[in-house]
């Protein structure tokens, strides 16, 4: 099965983005990252989300990500306190 036929679990913490089950797909990625793009982030988290979440490459890093860690978090730090984007696959794809 290719990773991208694969189904991942995506949240950020705090109300920000309920719990979601994606296919590891740019659009679905880029759903996380619309959740995100307009909070007050500092340039370097911006970037770092930006990176991750958009772009040609996107969909391949996270996916080696997972393969190699088994789940991603990545703080958010916002005026109000600091929340997490988490994601990792489900066991609905086939774990490796």
């Amino acid at each position: 099965m290719k990773d991208d036929d694969r189904l991942i679990a995506a949240e950020i913490t705090g109300g920000i983005k309920a719990p979601t089950t994606y296919a590891l797909l740019p659009e679905d990625l880029d759903a996380l990252w619309t959740a995100l793009r307009f909070r007050p982030l500092s340039r370097p988290q911006w970037l770092r989300f930006e990176r991750y979440l958009t772009g040609p490459c996107a969909e391949r890093f996270v996916a080696e990500y997972l393969n190699r860690n088994g789940s991603l978090s990545l703080p958010v730090i916002l005026p109000e306190g600091v929340h997490q984007l988490r994601v990792h696959w489900t066991g609905l794809g086939g774990e490796r």
